[in-house]
């Protein structure tokens, strides 16, 4: 999951960047509540962004509809997210603009466990997978939608949600077209 015009965000609060911190905790505070209520592994946050995955440390054999649950969840939860910061900003929020998010799910094997150097490493997730669904979440910014997720997670839920087949695509670094679909 990743908010929508922070960069705006960030440059209405360029004096105060302790308040931007405030801010952004407010936001990733109540959603990574519900990744973890989801069954979600919360991998790190990058900035403006959260990046979950499912399915590990422990088995979860619903890892596609957990995802999508809590997909659903977060943009369930943005309106009243989106109270709390004009609560706390302290004119109410005025010029500020509202706080969205983009999300993309994608389905696949790929590697777990702790990854980087001799010094300092992460538990973490890589491979082809993984890559995919940062590539799934920038598309929503091209295609004016809030959830996309892949053909292999629609496959995993099909019957237990509604999506709308939006393009076969052909995401950057990648040599294979996807089939992509909107939540």
């Amino acid at each position: 999951a990743d908010i929508r015009g922070f960069t705006t965000i960030s440059e209405l609060m360029k004096d105060d960047p302790e308040g931007l911190v405030g801010l952004i905790n407010r936001i990733l505070s109540p959603l990574s509540d519900i990744v973890i209520e989801h069954r979600g592994t919360i991998d790190k946050y990058m900035g403006d962004c959260i990046m979950a995955f499912w399915n590990a440390p422990l088995d979860d054999p619903d890892h596609a509809q957990n995802g999508l649950d809590t997909g659903r969840a977060m943009m369930a939860a943005m309106p009243a997210i989106n109270r709390a910061i004009a609560d706390y900003l302290p004119d109410g929020g005025k010029g500020t603009p509202e706080i969205k998010i983009g999300i993309g799910i994608n389905s696949g094997s790929c590697v777990v466990g702790n990854m980087g150097s001799n010094q300092r490493f992460d538990y973490s997730v890589l491979g082809d997978a993984v890559n995919l669904a940062a590539r799934l979440e920038g598309l929503n910014k091209d295609y004016g939608t809030r959830i996309i997720i892949s053909e292999q997670t629609r496959s995993q839920v099909e019957g237990h949600i509604l999506c709308r087949r939006l393009d076969q695509v052909l995401v950057k670094g990648r040599q294979q077209p996807v089939w992509i679909s909107e939540v």
